[in-house]
């Protein structure tokens, strides 16, 4: 695959510098620009609670929460609520940010609600707590997951005496870093040290895809699934739902995607922001394109989290918890890594629609995954730029009663 080490050149580079001059010619620019937000700096509300939590003995609670909210979720749509009682706290689903036809089986909504959880329990042992977690059982089904009611699938019970874990120190510094990565490679040794992290290898595991024709095998697939998602109407909608294009959408959601998480660089950036908002069909075509010339490029090290049964729900609240915890691994030792799930999403939209699984029987032989089902795939490796932080909701927005 052709290398690049940085997407500023790429992706219709003279159509957005050029949209960027008839604005100026047009007058009026600086006003333009502060109305999309091109002069943002991620302070405010938005991003308030990335500096809220601070892990501190005495804290209560609402810090074990303040924690969880800054966990990974697909799209950012942050799927989670939280019950506080005197000594647990409940875990709840939000069926109603859930990505639809993205996601109809509610399995990366439940890979995000085990991101949560991670961060509570490991926010709980810095605090002094000693956790329990319980997590719900039975399988993932395939319905309207935004017409359900909010579902308990977890309770961290909380006794006194825990000990600090040196992962719950990078829970404020962990960003999804969608960038180019450089060509230093991780050792061998760091992705041994990730795999140790998975405390539940019978029904999850950690497929590192180390072999050239492995990894060939699996930009193959990511692209393909990736041109399946945007030709997908359906698909496109319900992920475009989540985009927050404008500073009122930011101040309104605090939640979702922006273009400042997109990982384009401060060029880019500002030009896109400049530009009328492109359809969901063209961001598609765009993303598309940086996943074949960005996330793909370079011969980037990936890997797969696999389970026994991709649907069942304690194994996808594990492999979440896993991915959480990988990812503060990586980010106390200036490692970035992104989730690269095309794959599992087409899989699980095949089986929606009733098709054969042609995706999963050329994926899972290709790679020799067995009986191990793919629930998650991510790259890693050293940025050229370092992540930043996306929206957030405060604690108490995501707090209800008991």
């Amino acid at each position: 695959m052709k290398r690049i080490t940085d997407m500023e050149p790429r992706i219709s580079r003279r159509r957005l510098l050029g949209g960027v001059a008839t604005l100026a010619v047009a007058g009026g620019m600086g006003w333009y620009a502060a109305g999309r937000g091109v002069f943002d700096d991620r302070r405010g509300a938005p991003f308030a609670p990335w500096t809220a939590f601070r892990g501190e003995r005495g804290g209560g609670l609402i810090e074990l929460v303040r924690a969880a909210v800054l966990a990974a979720s697909p799209h950012n749509t942050q799927p989670w609520l939280f019950e506080l009682h005197e000594d647990r706290i409940d875990v709840f689903s939000d069926p109603s940010r859930s990505l639809g036809d993205m996601d109809p089986f509610g399995r990366e909504m439940h890979i995000g609600l085990g991101c949560a959880i991670e961060n509570l329990a490991l926010a709980a042992g810095s605090m002094g707590w000693t956790t329990r977690v319980e997590l719900g059982a039975g399988r993932l089904p395939l319905f309207d997951t935004r017409a359900a009611p909010p579902t308990r699938v977890a309770t961290v019970r909380l006794e006194p005496g825990g000990a600090e874990s040196p992962l719950a120190r990078a829970i404020a510094e962990r960003h999804t870093n969608r960038g180019p990565y450089g060509p230093q490679r991780v050792p061998a040794a760091a992705l041994r040290e990730l795999s140790s992290l998975n405390e539940d290898r019978a029904s999850i595991e950690i497929v590192w895809l180390e072999r050239p024709e492995q990894r060939e095998i699996f930009a193959a697939h990511t692209l393909r699934a990736t041109e399946i998602i945007a030709r997908d109407a359906s698909m496109i909608e319900d992920s475009d739902a989540w985009f927050r294009l404008t500073p009122e959408a930011v101040r309104a959601h605090r939640d979702g995607l922006t273009f400042d998480v997109m990982g384009l660089g401060p060029l880019l950036t500002t030009a896109v922001k400049l530009m009328p908002r492109p359809s969901p069909e063209r961001m598609h075509d765009d993303w598309l394109r940086v996943t074949r010339d960005v996330h793909l490029a370079g011969d980037p090290i990936t890997g797969v989290i696999a389970a026994r049964d991709r649907h069942d729900l304690g194994a996808t609240l594990r492999a979440g918890r896993l991915w959480q915890r990988m990812q503060l691994w990586a980010t106390a030792r200036g490692i970035a890594m992104q989730p690269l799930s095309q794959v599992p999403e087409v899989i699980d939209r095949e089986r929606q629609l009733g098709r054969a699984p042609a995706m999963e029987r050329s994926f899972a032989g290709a790679l020799r995954l067995g009986d191990w089902q793919p629930t998650m795939a991510f790259r890693l490796g050293h940025a050229v730029r370092a992540g930043v932080p996306g929206l957030r909701r405060a604690a108490e927005d995501v707090i209800r009663a008991s």
